[in-house]
């Protein structure tokens, strides 16, 4: 997990937010699957959320940025390639969520607009979040959650077995850096 998380960074470190942000929102689908191995995918993603992010960082639940609308958020960027979490099937959702239109990561340098909300004529929201700064947060949340699970040997094994960047490859490789996920 530590790679994916490094990953991240560095990516929205040296400006490409677009992978950044997309790499970032699956962090707490495996986090989830590690915490709540047994709950439905969208449970577990916004439980980790709001166990794990949202108490670090409690000003995104004041923008209406909470579990349910970054799962929602994930569900469009990851499957449909859409930004507009009131339309995510999202069960249960949060009131902050279900009237939430858009979340927008702006990416150019210099621009710092971040947990920037304003409501339009209907009454949806529109929140801006920087992308290295979101990235930055949800990684700062997981590495500190990683660091909570170092003696639960069976988190370990769940996170051992993720994707993961191997050198040793029996018999595709030896000294070959790959990235390895097991189907």
């Amino acid at each position: 997990m530590q790679f994916i998380l490094d990953a991240i960074d560095n990516a929205a470190s040296g400006g490409h937010c677009f992978p950044a942000v997309v790499t970032a929102l699956t962090v707490p689908d495996i986090a989830g699957a590690v915490d709540f191995p047994g709950d439905k995918s969208a449970n577990r993603y916004v439980s980790w959320v709001d166990q794990s992010f949202s108490p670090m960082f409690p000003q995104y639940g004041e923008h209406g940025v909470d579990g349910v609308a970054l799962y929602a958020l994930r569900c469009k960027l990851l499957h449909e390639g859409l930004s507009d979490p009131s339309k995510a099937p999202v069960s249960g959702k949060s009131k902050a969520a279900s009237g939430k239109r858009l979340i927008a990561f702006n990416v150019g340098p210099g621009i710092f607009m971040h947990l920037c909300t304003a409501a339009d004529g209907a009454g949806s929201s529109w929140t801006a979040l920087r992308a290295e700064t979101f990235c930055s947060d949800l990684t700062a949340a997981a590495r500190r959650w990683l660091a909570a699970r170092e003696g639960d040997g069976i988190a370990m094994r769940m996170l051992a077995s993720l994707v993961d960047i191997r050198t040793d490859v029996p018999p595709l490789s030896q000294g070959v850096p790959m990235i390895c996920a097991a189907v």
